[in-house]
């Protein structure tokens, strides 16, 4: 008997994977045969796409699992979809950054991830809203997601890209005002962690956990210019921890005010919002993810 499996695969993630679409959907039609399991694959031809894809495709099998075949932005876009559903995500991350696969210590490399898919169980995991739109790693506003902009804009992606990025945002950036629950605070970014990191290992909050029911809050204050080479060492060596510059809260939800719409990111993904009150709040149990 085998096991059906939907992959939706985005050609346009990550590094490599365009011009290697043809050879990864080799891969998986010749690894899941060898482990008794069934391959569909289908390819993304724009965003948003991939959502489209499962709700059209998810009650046409008793799918084994859905899988994502990208970077975070196309596990997004499937995971929204599956939220609240018996449906487990697979996730082969081919993407950029990787971030939920990363926190979920899945393998990076494509042979390593399908032995993980095809041996792995489901786990129940949290995932979280802002506005109403989902997000499974973290989304946030301020520094994050003006680099998130500017980094989306970028013809080349991977670690080298978003490093340069952030170090040429950060001498013309400028903090911000913002009222989280109704306190006044200048922040240079304000993140809500569901995971522990943004990606390419940048760990905002390295105790956060995504099965805790609870997002961690973290407001990072406006800091002299020599603290922003311990900012960053801490962020890649999962050393980030309370500090004069650093606060933590732990929230089920969290309102943020702001005197004109921000600019936000969710999993990576920029968007302009139009409206001055951001919502937040986690949805706990509510996503199956083979691990």
């Amino acid at each position: 008997m085998t096991h059906p499996y939907l992959f939706i695969l985005n050609p346009n993630s990550g590094t490599s994977i365009g011009k290697n679409s043809a050879a990864v959907r080799e891969r998986i039609h010749s690894v899941a045969k060898k482990n008794a399991g069934s391959a569909q694959i289908l390819f993304t031809e724009e965003p948003a796409h991939a959502t489209q894809l499962v709700r059209e495709h998810m009650h046409a099998e008793k799918w084994k699992a859905i899988v994502a075949v990208g970077g975070d932005g196309t596990v997004n876009e499937i995971a929204k979809a599956l939220v609240g559903t018996d449906i487990p995500i697979g996730i082969l991350p081919l993407g950029s950054g990787n971030g939920l696969a990363r926190h979920l210590g899945l393998p990076l490399t494509l042979d390593a991830a399908l032995k993980r898919l095809f041996e792995g169980k489901p786990s129940t995991i949290d995932s979280a809203e802002l506005n109403g739109i989902p997000f499974f790693c973290t989304a946030g506003m301020g520094f994050d997601a003006y680099v998130g902009h500017l980094f989306s804009q970028q013809k080349a992606r991977g670690l080298a890209t978003y490093v340069n990025v952030s170090f040429k945002a950060y001498w013309s950036y400028k903090p911000q005002l913002f009222r989280l629950n109704g306190v006044e605070t200048q922040a240079f970014s304000l993140s809500f962690a569901n995971a522990g990191q943004f990606g390419n290992n940048a760990w905002v909050a390295p105790q956060a956990s995504l099965q805790d029911g609870l997002l961690d809050v973290c407001t990072i204050s406006p800091f002299p210019q020599w603290y922003g080479t311990a900012l960053a060492y801490g962020l890649f060596t999962k050393q980030l921890r309370q500090s004069t510059y650093i606060n933590y809260q732990r929230a089920t939800e969290a309102l943020v005010e702001t005197d004109t719409p921000p600019m936000i990111h969710y999993d990576g993904e920029p968007l302009q919002l139009d409206t001055t009150r951001i919502e937040v709040k986690i949805k706990p149990g509510s996503l199956n993810v083979i691990i």
